[in-house]
């Protein structure tokens, strides 16, 4: 009977996942967006959130022309400050992924829509064509904070 040997030491997996997962998340930052829009709305350092304001763990996708959705799936903190809209994800999901503080006329447009049971609120920036859709509830507080910060 032979004896199969595992190729890599088991003392050394835990640093292979943990490169491994870093690796992903880098390229879900570059590929899905996120890396640009930190570059031009990137939250300063220590901005904190009124608690009364911040919603954790909400679903959000980013989505770009040509280019496939990013999806943060119940990983989302969403704050609606007087400063703009603000996103951070989950810290397990953080590296390369600076929290964003994007203000009210940053967004050019909002839209709703559903499709069975699932409703959602997308929001437009200027300039770029990125569109962040935030599900559910927090959405549609999204849409009426911008509403009522840009006047329409």
């Amino acid at each position: 009977m032979s004896q199969s040997r595992f190729p890599v030491p088991p003392i050394l997996l835990p640093i292979f996942f943990v490169g491994f997962w870093l690796v992903i998340t880098v390229l879900i930052a570059v590929l899905g967006g996120w890396s640009s829009l930190a570059a031009l709305y990137a939250a300063p350092d220590g901005f904190e959130v009124d608690p009364d304001h911040r919603y954790r763990f909400r679903s959000m996708q980013l989505r770009r022309p040509s280019r496939p959705p990013a999806n943060y799936g119940n990983s989302m903190t969403v704050g609606l400050t007087p400063q703009g809209l603000y996103l951070a994800p989950f810290v397990l999901l953080r590296f390369q992924h600076h929290p964003l503080l994007i203000s009210w006329s940053a967004i050019s447009d909002c839209n709703e829509g559903s499709f069975l049971w699932a409703r959602w609120v997308d929001l437009t920036l200027q300039g770029g064509g990125t569109v962040i859709r935030l599900y559910g509830g927090i959405g549609e507080a999204a849409w009426g904070e911008w509403r009522s910060r840009t006047r329409r």
